[in-house]
């Protein structure tokens, strides 16, 4: 089931790409002083299929790695995202950090029609994620980022913005889900 999940979640990606990052429309850039980052990774029309790699391989990661592939079993059965929609406001989320001309929480089209993406701490109030699996999906990112090409300078600006959504992530009635985290979180 993963697997087919994760191909749903790289087949969205990719057609969201040649939509302009999944975004149902263009806002004010959110973080305005990144976008020499969004012109590095190529501006409008190289960064969102750079930003749509690392979103793919960080999705991969995530499913591939024990201790965080459980929070993510729900994705795709009712009352949860989609995998299209986790991947296209995970592709606006990514793609107005590093600077493009886009906000998150925002619009983007999933499933064939506009939405709108949850902030984060409502996105993940319901997942029980504890300290350690934010912490480990940090490190999985930014290995993510790294094996993509993207450059150290840019991690290094985008680490404490992603770092600083912790407090939103992660629950204060965390699940250990499994004996990886059971083990490795207390």
């Amino acid at each position: 089931m993963k697997r087919s999940l994760l191909a749903l979640a790289v087949v969205a990606s990719s057609t969201l790409v040649a939509c302009g990052g999944g975004n149902g429309s263009t806002n004010a850039a959110q973080f305005p002083q990144n976008t020499d980052m969004w012109q590095g990774l190529g501006g409008d029309t190289k960064a969102p299929a750079a930003v749509s790699k690392v979103v793919n391989d960080a999705v991969t990661g995530l499913l591939a790695d024990p201790k965080t592939a459980p929070y993510f079993a729900n994705i795709g059965k009712p009352g949860h995202d989609s995998a299209d929609r986790l991947t296209a406001c995970l592709n606006l989320q990514f793609d107005a950090l590093f600077g493009g001309p886009y906000s998150y929480p925002g619009q983007v089209v999933a499933d064939g029609r506009l939405q709108t993406c949850d902030d984060m701490a409502t996105a993940h109030a319901d997942v029980g994620i504890p300290g350690c699996v934010f912490d480990q999906f940090i490190g999985d990112l930014a290995g993510a980022l790294t094996a993509d090409g993207v450059p150290q300078a840019y991690i290094n600006r985008a680490a404490p913005v992603l770092v600083g959504l912790k407090g939103q992530v992660v629950s204060t009635t965390p699940m250990y889900l499994g004996p990886n985290t059971a083990q490795n979180c207390q």
